[in-house]
Protein backbone atom coordinates (compact mmCIF):
# COMPACT_ATOMS: atom_id res chain seq x y z
CA UNK A 1 0.00 0.00 0.00
CA UNK A 2 1.72 3.64 -0.64
CA UNK A 3 0.36 6.30 0.77
CA UNK A 4 -1.20 9.65 -0.89
CA UNK A 5 0.96 12.38 -1.66
CA UNK A 6 -0.47 14.67 0.44
CA UNK A 7 0.11 12.10 3.41
CA UNK A 8 4.18 11.77 1.83
CA UNK A 9 4.61 15.44 1.94
CA UNK A 10 3.54 15.87 5.67
CA UNK A 11 5.70 12.40 6.06
CA UNK A 12 8.76 14.58 4.88
CA UNK A 13 7.45 18.12 6.46
CA UNK A 14 9.65 17.97 9.34
CA UNK A 15 12.80 16.79 7.08
CA UNK A 16 12.57 19.70 5.16
CA UNK A 17 13.40 21.61 8.02
CA UNK A 18 16.76 20.66 8.01
CA UNK A 19 17.13 21.17 11.82
CA UNK A 20 19.75 18.59 12.08
CA UNK A 21 22.32 19.42 9.02
CA UNK A 22 25.58 19.19 10.34
CA UNK A 23 28.21 21.81 8.87
CA UNK A 24 29.65 20.15 6.45
CA UNK A 25 26.61 19.10 4.89
CA UNK A 26 27.68 15.10 5.10
CA UNK A 27 26.19 12.53 7.19
CA UNK A 28 27.12 9.11 9.26
CA UNK A 29 25.00 7.00 6.92
CA UNK A 30 22.16 7.54 4.07
CA UNK A 31 19.91 5.41 2.93
CA UNK A 32 18.35 4.85 -0.02
CA UNK A 33 15.62 3.17 -2.45
CA UNK A 34 13.81 2.98 1.19
CA UNK A 35 9.56 2.68 1.23
CA UNK A 36 8.82 4.14 4.89
CA UNK A 37 5.76 2.66 7.01
CA UNK A 38 3.87 6.05 7.78
CA UNK A 39 3.13 7.19 11.88
CA UNK A 40 -0.48 5.48 11.66
CA UNK A 41 1.05 2.22 9.64
CA UNK A 42 -1.94 3.23 6.88
CA UNK A 43 0.71 2.64 3.98
CA UNK A 44 4.32 2.99 2.90
CA UNK A 45 5.75 6.38 1.23
CA UNK A 46 7.14 6.25 -2.47
CA UNK A 47 10.75 5.45 -2.35
CA UNK A 48 12.79 7.70 -0.02
CA UNK A 49 16.41 8.74 1.65
CA UNK A 50 16.72 7.92 5.21
CA UNK A 51 19.85 9.98 6.20
CA UNK A 52 21.57 9.21 9.73
CA UNK A 53 23.97 11.37 12.21
CA UNK A 54 24.88 10.32 15.38
CA UNK A 55 22.08 7.75 17.05
CA UNK A 56 19.12 10.11 14.66
CA UNK A 57 17.04 10.19 11.67
CA UNK A 58 18.54 13.89 10.97
CA UNK A 59 16.45 13.77 7.37
CA UNK A 60 14.13 12.05 5.00
CA UNK A 61 13.66 13.20 1.27
CA UNK A 62 11.94 11.58 -1.22
CA UNK A 63 14.66 9.78 -4.12
CA UNK A 64 13.79 12.96 -6.44
CA UNK A 65 15.90 15.07 -4.51
CA UNK A 66 19.58 15.65 -5.22
CA UNK A 67 21.54 13.02 -2.96
CA UNK A 68 23.54 14.96 -0.04
CA UNK A 69 27.04 13.22 0.76
CA UNK A 70 27.65 10.68 3.72
CA UNK A 71 30.08 8.75 4.92
CA UNK A 72 28.93 5.42 3.83
CA UNK A 73 25.28 4.40 2.00
CA UNK A 74 23.14 1.64 1.90
CA UNK A 75 20.41 1.04 -1.32
CA UNK A 76 17.91 -0.52 0.15
CA UNK A 77 16.03 -1.70 -3.24
CA UNK A 78 12.46 -0.90 -2.19
CA UNK A 79 12.07 -2.58 1.16
CA UNK A 80 10.05 -1.51 3.53
CA UNK A 81 11.17 0.03 6.28
CA UNK A 82 9.21 0.14 9.59
CA UNK A 83 10.13 1.36 13.42
CA UNK A 84 12.27 -0.99 15.75
CA UNK A 85 9.57 -3.51 17.40
CA UNK A 86 8.56 -2.22 21.10
CA UNK A 87 7.89 -4.99 24.02
CA UNK A 88 6.08 -3.96 26.49
CA UNK A 89 6.34 -6.80 28.54
CA UNK A 90 9.96 -8.69 29.40
CA UNK A 91 11.43 -10.09 32.54
CA UNK A 92 15.58 -9.76 32.09
CA UNK A 93 16.65 -11.52 34.76
CA UNK A 94 14.61 -14.72 33.61
CA UNK A 95 15.13 -17.04 30.21
CA UNK A 96 12.42 -18.35 29.48
CA UNK A 97 13.21 -21.95 30.39
CA UNK A 98 11.02 -24.44 31.99
CA UNK A 99 10.72 -24.14 35.74
CA UNK A 100 11.97 -28.09 35.87
CA UNK A 101 14.88 -27.33 34.11
CA UNK A 102 15.37 -23.92 34.61
CA UNK A 103 18.53 -21.65 32.50
CA UNK A 104 20.01 -19.06 33.35
CA UNK A 105 21.74 -16.36 30.72
CA UNK A 106 23.13 -13.21 31.61
CA UNK A 107 21.34 -9.17 31.01
CA UNK A 108 23.54 -9.50 27.57
CA UNK A 109 22.43 -12.08 25.94
CA UNK A 110 18.84 -11.73 26.34
CA UNK A 111 19.20 -8.27 25.22
CA UNK A 112 21.19 -9.62 22.55
CA UNK A 113 18.45 -12.10 21.39
CA UNK A 114 16.02 -9.45 21.60
CA UNK A 115 17.88 -6.98 18.94
CA UNK A 116 18.12 -10.04 16.62
CA UNK A 117 13.94 -10.17 16.12
CA UNK A 118 14.53 -6.26 15.87
CA UNK A 119 13.09 -5.70 19.26
CA UNK A 120 14.98 -2.21 20.14
CA UNK A 121 13.08 -1.48 23.07
CA UNK A 122 12.02 -3.46 25.83
CA UNK A 123 9.73 -2.93 29.01
CA UNK A 124 10.83 -4.89 32.13
CA UNK A 125 8.50 -5.30 34.47
CA UNK A 126 9.75 -6.33 37.41
CA UNK A 127 13.47 -5.75 38.10
CA UNK A 128 15.67 -6.61 41.02
CA UNK A 129 18.01 -3.69 42.42
CA UNK A 130 21.16 -5.20 41.15
CA UNK A 131 19.64 -5.26 37.29
CA UNK A 132 18.77 -1.93 37.75
CA UNK A 133 22.27 -0.56 38.24
CA UNK A 134 23.26 -2.88 35.50
CA UNK A 135 21.07 -1.14 33.07
CA UNK A 136 21.89 2.54 33.40
CA UNK A 137 25.24 0.92 32.38
CA UNK A 138 24.17 -0.18 28.99
CA UNK A 139 25.25 1.62 25.92
CA UNK A 140 23.64 2.09 22.67
CA UNK A 141 25.30 -1.41 21.29
CA UNK A 142 21.91 -2.68 23.35
CA UNK A 143 18.22 -2.31 22.86
CA UNK A 144 16.64 0.74 25.06
CA UNK A 145 15.05 -0.48 28.52
CA UNK A 146 12.32 0.82 30.18
CA UNK A 147 12.68 -0.69 33.82
CA UNK A 148 10.63 -0.33 36.74
CA UNK A 149 12.60 -1.52 38.90
CA UNK A 150 10.97 -3.65 42.40
CA UNK A 151 7.11 -3.55 42.20
CA UNK A 152 4.90 -2.89 44.40
CA UNK A 153 2.31 -5.67 45.66
CA UNK A 154 0.90 -6.97 48.98
CA UNK A 155 2.59 -8.39 51.72
CA UNK A 156 3.72 -12.07 50.72
CA UNK A 157 1.75 -11.81 47.38
CA UNK A 158 2.44 -12.41 43.95
CA UNK A 159 6.01 -11.02 42.73
CA UNK A 160 7.28 -12.08 46.19
CA UNK A 161 8.24 -15.73 45.11
CA UNK A 162 10.79 -14.62 42.43
CA UNK A 163 13.06 -14.12 45.14
CA UNK A 164 14.17 -10.38 44.03
CA UNK A 165 13.27 -7.37 46.24
CA UNK A 166 9.35 -6.06 46.42
CA UNK A 167 7.70 -3.01 47.92
CA UNK A 168 5.21 -5.05 50.13
CA UNK A 169 2.84 -2.87 51.33
CA UNK A 170 -0.82 -3.06 53.76
CA UNK A 171 -1.54 0.79 53.86
CA UNK A 172 -1.17 3.89 52.30
CA UNK A 173 1.77 5.09 55.21
CA UNK A 174 3.68 2.45 54.18
CA UNK A 175 3.69 4.13 50.60
CA UNK A 176 6.29 6.99 51.21
CA UNK A 177 9.10 4.85 52.32
CA UNK A 178 9.04 2.95 49.33
CA UNK A 179 8.51 5.43 46.75
CA UNK A 180 11.69 6.94 47.86
CA UNK A 181 13.51 4.02 47.28
CA UNK A 182 11.34 3.37 44.05
CA UNK A 183 12.42 6.71 43.11
CA UNK A 184 16.08 5.91 43.82
CA UNK A 185 16.07 2.97 41.25
CA UNK A 186 15.76 5.87 38.64
CA UNK A 187 13.02 3.77 37.25
CA UNK A 188 11.51 4.80 33.76
CA UNK A 189 7.70 3.06 35.64
CA UNK A 190 6.14 1.50 37.88
CA UNK A 191 4.79 -1.26 38.22
CA UNK A 192 1.84 -2.11 40.68
CA UNK A 193 0.62 -6.08 41.09
CA UNK A 194 -2.78 -6.62 41.79
CA UNK A 195 -3.11 -10.42 42.70
CA UNK A 196 -2.57 -12.76 45.69
CA UNK A 197 0.10 -15.26 45.16
CA UNK A 198 -2.07 -18.84 45.79
CA UNK A 199 -5.33 -16.72 46.89
CA UNK A 200 -3.74 -16.54 50.46
CA UNK A 201 -3.16 -12.89 51.09
CA UNK A 202 -5.46 -9.74 50.28
CA UNK A 203 -4.08 -7.39 47.49
CA UNK A 204 -3.74 -4.41 47.42
CA UNK A 205 -6.36 -2.00 48.26
CA UNK A 206 -8.11 0.93 46.17
CA UNK A 207 -6.47 3.66 48.10
CA UNK A 208 -3.05 1.98 47.82
CA UNK A 209 -2.92 1.63 44.10
CA UNK A 210 -4.61 5.51 43.62
CA UNK A 211 -1.90 6.49 45.94
CA UNK A 212 0.44 5.17 43.57
CA UNK A 213 -1.00 5.89 40.61
CA UNK A 214 -1.40 9.50 41.95
CA UNK A 215 2.68 9.67 42.84
CA UNK A 216 3.16 7.85 39.42
CA UNK A 217 1.45 10.82 37.77
CA UNK A 218 3.15 13.05 39.16
CA UNK A 219 6.63 12.07 38.75
CA UNK A 220 5.73 11.36 34.96
CA UNK A 221 5.91 7.90 35.29
CA UNK A 222 3.84 5.48 33.34
CA UNK A 223 1.74 3.19 35.99
CA UNK A 224 1.52 -0.61 34.70
CA UNK A 225 -1.10 -2.80 36.69
CA UNK A 226 -0.87 -6.45 36.96
CA UNK A 227 -4.08 -7.92 36.80
CA UNK A 228 -6.08 -10.61 36.10
CA UNK A 229 -9.77 -10.23 36.59
CA UNK A 230 -12.42 -8.51 35.53
CA UNK A 231 -12.95 -6.48 38.74
CA UNK A 232 -9.22 -6.00 39.28
CA UNK A 233 -8.63 -4.23 35.78
CA UNK A 234 -11.51 -1.50 36.30
CA UNK A 235 -9.71 -1.31 39.92
CA UNK A 236 -6.44 -0.23 38.26
CA UNK A 237 -8.43 1.61 35.42
CA UNK A 238 -9.92 4.16 38.63
CA UNK A 239 -6.46 3.91 39.99
CA UNK A 240 -4.45 5.91 37.57
CA UNK A 241 -3.57 3.11 35.32
CA UNK A 242 -1.67 3.98 32.45
CA UNK A 243 -1.59 0.17 30.76
CA UNK A 244 -3.30 -3.16 31.93
CA UNK A 245 -0.72 -5.84 31.85
CA UNK A 246 -1.92 -9.11 31.13
CA UNK A 247 -5.46 -7.83 30.82
CA UNK A 248 -8.51 -10.09 30.91
CA UNK A 249 -7.91 -13.85 29.96
CA UNK A 250 -10.19 -15.96 31.45
CA UNK A 251 -13.79 -13.74 31.22
CA UNK A 252 -15.56 -11.51 29.22
CA UNK A 253 -14.76 -8.01 29.53
CA UNK A 254 -18.28 -6.03 29.75
CA UNK A 255 -20.17 -2.56 28.87
CA UNK A 256 -18.69 -0.89 31.90
CA UNK A 257 -14.67 -1.83 31.78
CA UNK A 258 -14.80 -0.56 27.79
CA UNK A 259 -16.34 2.37 28.94
CA UNK A 260 -13.63 3.38 31.49
CA UNK A 261 -10.77 1.99 29.17
CA UNK A 262 -12.07 4.59 26.47
CA UNK A 263 -12.74 7.22 29.49
CA UNK A 264 -9.23 7.08 30.54
CA UNK A 265 -7.01 5.72 27.56
CA UNK A 266 -5.53 3.01 28.91
CA UNK A 267 -3.65 0.72 26.52
CA UNK A 268 -4.33 -2.97 27.42
CA UNK A 269 -1.33 -5.24 26.82
CA UNK A 270 -2.89 -8.78 26.46
CA UNK A 271 0.43 -11.39 26.51
CA UNK A 272 -1.41 -14.00 24.64
CA UNK A 273 1.38 -16.09 23.92
CA UNK A 274 2.85 -16.09 27.24
CA UNK A 275 -0.36 -18.28 27.99
CA UNK A 276 -1.03 -20.26 24.89
CA UNK A 277 2.76 -20.70 23.60
CA UNK A 278 3.30 -23.80 25.98
CA UNK A 279 -0.23 -25.44 25.02
CA UNK A 280 0.90 -24.76 21.00
CA UNK A 281 3.98 -26.07 21.34
CA UNK A 282 2.94 -29.17 23.10
CA UNK A 283 -0.38 -30.12 20.75
CA UNK A 284 1.12 -28.72 17.53
CA UNK A 285 4.45 -28.00 17.88
CA UNK A 286 4.51 -23.86 16.73
CA UNK A 287 6.91 -22.31 18.43
CA UNK A 288 9.68 -24.47 17.51
CA UNK A 289 8.94 -23.54 14.01
CA UNK A 290 9.75 -20.23 14.27
CA UNK A 291 13.39 -18.56 13.85
CA UNK A 292 15.36 -20.16 16.45
CA UNK A 293 18.77 -19.28 15.54
CA UNK A 294 20.05 -17.17 18.39
CA UNK A 295 18.32 -19.64 21.57
CA UNK A 296 21.52 -21.53 22.39
CA UNK A 297 21.41 -25.53 21.41
CA UNK A 298 20.94 -26.27 25.48
CA UNK A 299 17.86 -24.15 25.56
CA UNK A 300 16.48 -25.67 22.61
CA UNK A 301 16.99 -29.15 23.93
CA UNK A 302 15.51 -27.74 27.59
CA UNK A 303 12.31 -26.63 25.76
CA UNK A 304 11.30 -28.78 22.77
CA UNK A 305 13.09 -32.23 23.25
CA UNK A 306 10.62 -33.47 26.23
CA UNK A 307 7.75 -30.68 25.82
CA UNK A 308 6.26 -30.44 28.79
CA UNK A 309 2.14 -30.18 29.48
CA UNK A 310 1.32 -26.96 30.28
CA UNK A 311 0.80 -26.13 34.29
CA UNK A 312 -3.00 -25.43 35.33
CA UNK A 313 -3.53 -22.08 35.30
CA UNK A 314 -1.62 -21.87 31.55
CA UNK A 315 -3.77 -24.91 30.69
CA UNK A 316 -7.16 -23.27 32.07
CA UNK A 317 -5.87 -20.67 29.79
CA UNK A 318 -5.25 -22.74 26.78
CA UNK A 319 -8.59 -23.75 26.46
CA UNK A 320 -10.06 -20.63 27.52
CA UNK A 321 -8.04 -18.79 24.54
CA UNK A 322 -10.99 -17.86 22.79
CA UNK A 323 -12.16 -15.96 25.48
CA UNK A 324 -8.88 -13.86 25.43
CA UNK A 325 -9.23 -13.43 21.46
CA UNK A 326 -12.51 -12.48 21.80
CA UNK A 327 -11.92 -9.67 24.65
CA UNK A 328 -8.99 -7.94 22.06
CA UNK A 329 -11.27 -7.47 19.19
CA UNK A 330 -13.62 -6.38 21.42
CA UNK A 331 -11.59 -3.75 22.50
CA UNK A 332 -10.21 -2.69 19.35
CA UNK A 333 -13.27 -2.19 17.79
CA UNK A 334 -14.12 -0.12 20.49
CA UNK A 335 -11.26 2.46 19.89
CA UNK A 336 -9.34 0.68 23.09
CA UNK A 337 -5.65 1.07 22.50
CA UNK A 338 -3.26 -2.71 22.31
CA UNK A 339 -0.23 -2.57 23.00
CA UNK A 340 2.26 -6.04 22.27
CA UNK A 341 3.80 -7.55 25.45
CA UNK A 342 5.54 -11.25 25.76
CA UNK A 343 6.06 -11.46 29.06
CA UNK A 344 9.31 -13.55 27.91
CA UNK A 345 11.90 -14.88 30.27
CA UNK A 346 8.37 -17.16 31.11
CA UNK A 347 8.42 -20.79 30.25
CA UNK A 348 7.70 -20.88 26.12
CA UNK A 349 8.66 -17.38 25.97
CA UNK A 350 12.52 -16.81 25.19
CA UNK A 351 13.78 -13.08 24.77
CA UNK A 352 12.77 -11.56 21.54
CA UNK A 353 11.26 -14.59 20.18
CA UNK A 354 8.28 -14.52 22.86
CA UNK A 355 7.48 -10.54 21.07
CA UNK A 356 7.64 -12.70 17.81
CA UNK A 357 5.13 -14.95 18.87
CA UNK A 358 2.70 -12.67 20.41
CA UNK A 359 2.53 -10.74 17.13
CA UNK A 360 1.50 -14.28 15.58
CA UNK A 361 -1.04 -14.19 18.81
CA UNK A 362 -2.13 -11.02 17.77
CA UNK A 363 -2.80 -11.94 14.31
CA UNK A 364 -4.59 -14.89 15.30
CA UNK A 365 -6.74 -13.38 17.60
CA UNK A 366 -7.94 -11.33 14.74
CA UNK A 367 -6.18 -7.99 14.78
CA UNK A 368 -5.41 -6.28 11.55
CA UNK A 369 -1.61 -5.51 10.47
CA UNK A 370 -1.71 -2.14 10.74
CA UNK A 371 -3.29 -2.84 14.40
CA UNK A 372 -0.80 -5.48 15.27
CA UNK A 373 2.53 -2.87 13.77
CA UNK A 374 1.15 0.03 15.89
CA UNK A 375 0.49 -2.15 18.90
CA UNK A 376 4.19 -2.51 18.34
CA UNK A 377 5.59 0.82 17.80
CA UNK A 378 3.40 3.81 18.23
CA UNK A 379 0.64 2.70 20.84
CA UNK A 380 3.91 1.15 22.39
CA UNK A 381 5.89 4.25 22.53
CA UNK A 382 3.17 6.66 23.61
CA UNK A 383 2.51 4.36 26.52
CA UNK A 384 6.08 4.85 27.52
CA UNK A 385 5.76 8.77 27.04
CA UNK A 386 8.72 8.08 24.91
CA UNK A 387 6.81 9.01 21.32
CA UNK A 388 9.58 12.18 21.17
CA UNK A 389 12.28 9.98 20.46
CA UNK A 390 11.03 6.22 19.60
CA UNK A 391 8.19 4.47 17.62
CA UNK A 392 8.00 5.65 14.50
CA UNK A 393 10.34 6.67 11.29
CA UNK A 394 10.95 10.64 11.36
CA UNK A 395 13.01 13.37 11.84
CA UNK A 396 14.66 13.81 15.13
CA UNK A 397 14.08 10.32 16.69
CA UNK A 398 16.46 7.18 17.37
CA UNK A 399 17.35 5.72 14.16
CA UNK A 400 15.78 2.32 15.29
CA UNK A 401 14.16 0.46 12.45
CA UNK A 402 13.81 -2.73 10.50
CA UNK A 403 14.09 -3.54 6.56
CA UNK A 404 11.99 -5.91 5.66
CA UNK A 405 11.99 -7.78 1.64
CA UNK A 406 8.21 -7.54 1.87
CA UNK A 407 4.92 -5.46 2.88
CA UNK A 408 4.27 -6.16 6.41
CA UNK A 409 0.71 -4.49 6.29
CA UNK A 410 0.26 -7.00 3.54
CA UNK A 411 1.38 -10.02 5.44
CA UNK A 412 2.64 -10.19 8.65
CA UNK A 413 4.53 -12.84 8.40
CA UNK A 414 6.85 -10.66 6.77
CA UNK A 415 8.25 -9.54 10.51
CA UNK A 416 9.38 -12.91 11.50
CA UNK A 417 11.99 -12.56 8.95
CA UNK A 418 13.93 -9.01 8.92
CA UNK A 419 16.52 -8.45 6.01
CA UNK A 420 18.51 -5.35 7.88
CA UNK A 421 18.14 -3.92 11.52
CA UNK A 422 19.42 -0.66 12.74
CA UNK A 423 20.24 0.30 16.44
CA UNK A 424 20.97 3.84 17.21
CA UNK A 425 22.02 4.32 13.18
CA UNK A 426 23.88 0.94 13.43
CA UNK A 427 23.21 -1.84 11.32
CA UNK A 428 23.20 -4.68 13.49
CA UNK A 429 25.00 -7.71 12.77
CA UNK A 430 22.65 -11.03 13.48
CA UNK A 431 25.26 -13.45 12.83
CA UNK A 432 27.73 -12.09 15.22
CA UNK A 433 24.80 -11.45 18.28
CA UNK A 434 24.24 -15.21 17.30
CA UNK A 435 27.89 -16.15 17.96
CA UNK A 436 27.74 -14.31 21.11
CA UNK A 437 24.81 -16.08 22.54
CA UNK A 438 26.62 -20.01 21.82
CA UNK A 439 29.33 -18.32 23.43
CA UNK A 440 27.72 -18.05 26.63
CA UNK A 441 26.12 -21.28 27.53
CA UNK A 442 22.76 -21.28 29.81
CA UNK A 443 23.79 -22.36 33.75
CA UNK A 444 21.44 -24.95 34.67
CA UNK A 445 20.69 -28.81 34.52
CA UNK A 446 21.47 -30.48 31.51
CA UNK A 447 19.02 -31.10 28.80
CA UNK A 448 20.76 -33.24 26.21
CA UNK A 449 20.47 -32.28 23.01
CA UNK A 450 19.18 -34.55 20.26
CA UNK A 451 20.84 -34.89 16.57
CA UNK A 452 18.46 -35.96 15.14
CA UNK A 453 16.36 -32.69 16.08
CA UNK A 454 15.23 -31.07 13.43
CA UNK A 455 17.05 -27.60 12.02
CA UNK A 456 14.38 -24.91 13.25
CA UNK A 457 15.49 -22.22 11.46
CA UNK A 458 13.52 -20.42 8.93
Amino acid sequence: MKVTATAFSLLLASSNSFALETKKNDYDLRIDNVQILTSNAEGFSEKSRIYIQDDRIARITPMTRTALPAESTHDAQGKYAIPGLIDLHVHLSASGSTYKNYQHLPLETNLNNHLYYGVTTVTDLLMSSEMMQLIIQLDDSAPLVFASGPAFTNPKGHGTQFGVKVHEIDSVEQISASWDVHLSYQPKLTKAIIETFDGTTIPLSDDVLEEIGKRSQSANLPFFVHVSTLEDGKRAIRAGATALAHGINFEPVDNEFIELMQQNKVTYIPTLSVYHNQGDEHEHQSISQLDLAPIHPKMQACLFNEVQAPTTIREIAWQKKSVAYNNVIRLAKAGIKIGAGSDSGNPYSPHGLGLISEILALHKAGLSNQQILLATTQVAATTLNASENIGSISQGKRADFILLNKNPIENIQAITNPEKIYLAGVPVERKQLIEKSYATPPIGSSCESSSEKKDHRI
